[in-house]
């Protein structure tokens, strides 16, 4: 699965799967902190983890429009 994969899901996912990715997204927000305690910050630095985070929050976004 491509980055870009990520985001075509998210503009085909329906109202049950943008509302597993908002949950998911949600859930990252909130325990990222708690678990991602490594020095390096790759959770910030990361290319994959950043591509996530969009696509979670373009979910997110989506949801919120429809």
């Amino acid at each position: 699965m491509e980055l870009e994969d990520l985001n075509n899901f998210v503009q085909t996912a329906n109202e049950e799967q943008l509302k597993a990715f908002g949950f998911l997204g949600q859930w990252l927000m909130e325990n990222s902190p708690k678990y991602c305690t490594c020095a390096c910050k790759c959770n910030q630095n990361c290319e994959i983890a950043k591509s996530l985070g969009g696509a979670l929050m373009a979910a997110g976004q989506k949801l919120q429009g429809q």
